[in-house]
């Protein structure tokens, strides 16, 4: 099938991809853009994993101020290269991150920033709520890893929906990054301060 340059230039500014893969998207579609944006992305998450393991020694800290001067956030984004730091929509991705923050709070990047000390004072109150219901123990530990995974997921920046994309989580758009830049892409610390 032939592909529109119109139809390749819609699709490469919605998803940044390179323009091959737009084409092998379109042309896999048949011209479908919605089918041709989901090749896209699941392309671009697949090449997350496989860069996951590289070294992150670039990057920059992006700050976020709101309109009113009252809230405020700063995030650590790392990359790959100083070229990759310098792009403006590198830096426009750690925008939308820390606008991200300051609007949702999370607490911790990924389940794993998680403290034992956390994780067991709201696993000993969830087994006290558990146990009033006299579930089967294996049940009974089924509900408690659920709320446990529900509350620390809510809290934790990689679990929650994006604030500028809903349909996606923050790690969706993180490997979408990753796939869109071509390098390993780290969140670090971050901050959130309110007035």
């Amino acid at each position: 099938m032939e592909v529109s340059v119109e139809q390749l230039k819609k699709l490469r500014e919605k998803t940044g991809a390179g323009i091959s893969d737009v084409k092998k998207a379109l042309q896999e579609s048949n011209g479908d853009m919605a089918a041709a944006l989901k090749i896209i992305e699941r392309k671009l998450g697949g090449s997350a994993s496989k860069k996951s393991a590289r070294a992150t020694n670039a990057g920059l800290v992006e700050v976020y101020l709101h309109s009113n001067g009252r809230v405020a956030s700063m995030v650590e984004v790392f990359c790959e290269t100083d070229f990759v730091a310098r792009n403006p929509e590198f830096k426009e991705f750690a925008h939308g991150l820390a606008m991200h923050i300051a609007a949702m709070k999370p607490e911790f990047v990924s389940l794993k920033d998680v403290s034992a000390e956390d994780w067991s004072k709201k696993k000993i109150k969830y087994e006290e709520e558990v146990k009033k219901m006299n579930k089967p123990s294996e049940i009974a530990t089924n509900i408690i890893d659920g709320k446990l995974k529900s509350y620390f997921g809510a809290l934790t920046l990689l679990n929650q929906l994006f604030v500028k994309e809903q349909g996606k989580t923050v790690e969706g758009v993180l490997n979408e990054a990753i796939g869109k830049f071509g390098e390993n892409i780290k969140i670090g610390k971050f901050a959130r301060f309110e007035i």
